[in-house]
């Protein structure tokens, strides 16, 4: 019994072409460009690091935690066709939890309310793309209000611990193989012999 031919996205007929999708951005870019930015706007010595980390101690000083909640999209996709390859584009909304611990976490996360609510920080995130290859087109939606919340640390100490949550567009794509004709042959029918 032979195999039937599925169709594949950006490549209707089939085809014996191997599918290698190339997604942009991925959970590692968003963390840099978030990264980048809490680094330029917070007290010099502040750890940034992404959360749910196993065995990672505590850093001293100002400890920033970027954990990613959700990603949704926004708006009816689209598709962009190459010369070899498609690119299916979705815009989507993420929000992303920032938590602040230590002396100054308060006031940082004023400074992060206040920027990301700022024409600022999309200029920030425009030269970040302009300037280094490989980082998201992030544009800076809202920010949710900070929150002070208990946290007592290893030695039963409570410690300051802020935390709001940040929301931002970004512009998400697969971009996949598609089939190209190299060449086409056109025959010419009289109308009369249909």
């Amino acid at each position: 019994m032979g195999r039937a031919m599925v169709p594949r996205a950006c490549h209707p007929t089939g085809g014996g072409m191997i599918t290698q999708n190339v997604q942009q951005p991925d959970e590692a870019q968003l963390f840099a460009a978030l990264r980048a930015f809490m680094l330029e706007v917070l007290p010099a010595g502040t750890t940034v690091l992404q959360s749910r980390q196993n065995r990672t101690p505590p850093p001293r000083g100002m400890l920033v935690l970027i954990t990613p909640l959700s990603r949704q999209p926004i708006g009816t996709g689209s598709t962009r066709y190459g010369p070899q390859s498609c690119t299916l584009l979705r815009q989507e909304q993420l929000a992303t939890q920032i938590s602040l611990f230590g002396t100054g976490a308060a006031d940082a996360a004023q400074t992060l309310l206040t920027l990301w609510r700022d024409a600022w920080s999309t200029t920030f995130f425009a030269n970040l793309v302009a300037q280094q290859h490989g980082m998201p087109r992030l544009a800076p939606l809202y920010a949710d209000n900070a929150e002070c919340l208990p946290y007592v640390n290893a030695q039963q100490q409570y410690e300051p611990h802020w935390q709001l949550t940040l929301h931002s567009q970004l512009t998400f794509s697969i971009t996949l193989p598609a089939a190209t004709a190299t060449a086409a042959t056109v025959h010419s029918v009289a109308a009369d012999r249909l």
